[in-house]
């Protein structure tokens, strides 16, 4: 800034002015003004020697390093630090399923008059040999029987002295009283039209009577292996035979019977030439509930998902809804490739799509998916809060499986190990059945990796209309467990305020949560 000089007049030390005084004296006064401001500069500071320079230059390099250096060692002792163990906190007023599941074969027992007893077994459907005259005598049973008892599931016929074959239900039977003491020969058998026979006949005589029938299917599975569980109602039934002739390992299904007329059509079903065998090798649990309350018709969701999962014998299990069919790879992918890599804490999520109605072909591999999903033929379900976390990524992805974070209100299908906590019984019909248990196992301590090799797909098909008004019905309710309203609150109070944040997603992932691109607001939400 420029400064302006100030000027100002000195007076004359003598009266008057100018050299014409009367005194006769010079005039001390000047002629012309002069400056009396005090002018003023910034003296240039000298400039610092060259070594000083580099001095500073080299201080601030070993900082730079040295922030560097510590950041680095802060996130690796971070990926080095053991994962917060898994701290697993059981849910509310929920079913006791040891008591509700058995994985027993069902059978008959049989008492001689001295209380000696033993029990029998069914035979095979390739074994079409009777228990016979020599079983029955080895255990002190022949003509001289007192009491039958025969499980739910079984048929026993019993042949007497007299060559009548005479039918013995489940149930205990007093031969004493039911003529049925001078028993020569038996056979003993067990299969699902039998168990859909005794159901209806319960549906009939006591409709309120409340049944969770297991039955065990004939197929055997490894200890490493993976489980397929589902449920539905009975119509679906036809449905997911296609998934069965797909899938080659085992297999563990819970089927609701809705209305009484549901027994009729189950069996119907049975009776078809080939669904018989078809379904043999299956495990299966039926489900009939109290036909005279109102409560029937809510559907029980988790509740069949847990039943199945109870049925389920191998090390791992895989719960998908019975619209979807995996892919052609899927078993042996997962059993050969997938499950030696994961963790009793991993829950391996697979990438589920949908095909547009009118194509009727079904990709067999990820090379047949990717182009349908270019010419827009298949489609990514519910690419929101639903299911876009899975697969947020490109699909160029070629690892055995990559990370992803847990985010709210998420619904992903995973491969878990059998024992992982179960889903929620409380929710019924839609909504907030699945997000509820990604939840827990989030809050668990799960990590959730996504296998994008297998792919589970649905095709488009007319909505399926839910017993009691489905979701919107179920979220309306006043008394229906609802997942904000309710469950949130049991979460938070279990595992804190915090619950919904992603608590086992690794900062170092391939991919982590900032690669997801998705709002992170709707972890709060």
């Amino acid at each position: 800034m420029s400064r302006r000089l100030s000027v100002s007049k000195q007076p004359s030390l003598l009266s008057g002015s100018g050299s014409g005084s009367g005194s006769g004296l010079p005039s001390l006064a000047p002629d012309k003004p002069y400056a009396t401001t005090r002018l003023h500069y910034r003296q240039r500071s000298p400039a610092p020697a060259p070594s000083l320079v580099r001095r500073d230059q080299l201080y601030h390099k070993r900082r730079l390093v040295a922030i560097a250096l510590c950041l680095f060692l802060f996130l690796f002792f971070a990926a080095l630090r053991p994962r917060r163990p898994t701290v697993f906190l059981p849910l509310r007023d929920q079913p006791d399923y040891a008591h509700l599941i058995t994985h027993k074969q069902c059978a008959a027992k049989l008492c001689n008059s001295v209380g000696s007893c033993h029990t029998w077994y069914p035979h095979g459907d390739d074994d079409e040999s009777q228990h016979g005259v020599v079983d029955l005598q080895a255990h002190g049973i022949y003509r001289d029987v007192a009491l039958i008892s025969v499980d739910f599931g079984c048929e026993l016929l019993a042949q007497m002295h007299d060559t009548t074959w005479v039918p013995i239900g489940p149930g205990e039977t007093d031969c004493l009283v039911h003529h049925c003491r001078d028993m020569v020969d038996m056979d003993l058998k067990s299969d699902l039209y039998i168990l859909a026979s005794q159901i209806r006949h319960i549906a009939q005589n006591e409709p309120q009577r409340e049944l969770i029938v297991p039955y065990t299917g004939q197929a055997q599975s490894a200890e490493d292996d993976v489980t397929l569980v589902t449920q539905f109602s009975v119509n679906r039934l036809d449905t997911f035979a296609r998934v069965i002739e797909s899938w080659k390992g085992p297999i563990a299904i819970a089927v609701y019977l809705t209305e009484a007329d549901d027994t009729i059509k189950l069996k119907n079903y049975f009776a078809q030439p080939g669904k018989l065998y078809l379904y043999a090798r299956v495990n299966m649990v039926i489900v009939k509930p109290d036909y005279t309350s109102p409560e029937h018709l809510k559907y029980p969701i988790n509740h069949l998902r847990n039943l199945a999962v109870r049925l389920a014998t191998s090390s791992h299990i895989f719960v998908m809804d019975a619209d979807f069919s995996p892919s052609a790879n899927f078993y042996d992918h997962a059993r050969t490739v997938l499950l030696p890599l994961m963790t009793p804490t991993t829950a391996l999520v697979v990438p589920c799509f949908g095909l547009r109605e009118g194509h009727t072909e079904m990709p067999q591999d990820r090379v047949a998916l990717d182009g349908l999903l270019k010419h827009g033929t298949a489609y990514i379900t519910d690419p929101g809060a639903g299911h876009g976390p899975t697969l947020a990524t490109t699909m160029a992805t070629r690892s055995a499986f990559y990370e992803v974070c847990y985010e709210s209100q998420w619904e992903p299908y995973y491969i878990l190990r059998s024992d992982a906590p179960l889903y929620d019984a409380r929710f019924k019909n839609q909504g907030g059945d699945k997000q509820s248990h990604a939840l827990q196992l989030n809050a668990a301590g799960y990590r959730f990796l996504v296998s994008p090799d297998i792919f589970i797909l649905h095709k488009d098909h007319a909505k399926m209309v839910w017993p009691g008004g489905g979701f919107n019905a179920s979220q309306k309710a006043v008394t229906h467990w609802n997942y904000f309203e309710h469950f949130m609150l049991e979460m938070e109070d279990l595992y804190g305020s915090d619950v919904r944040w992603p608590r086992a997603c690794s900062a170092l992932a391939t991919v982590g949560w900032q690669d997801q691109r998705r709002d992170v607001t709707s972890i709060a939400l």
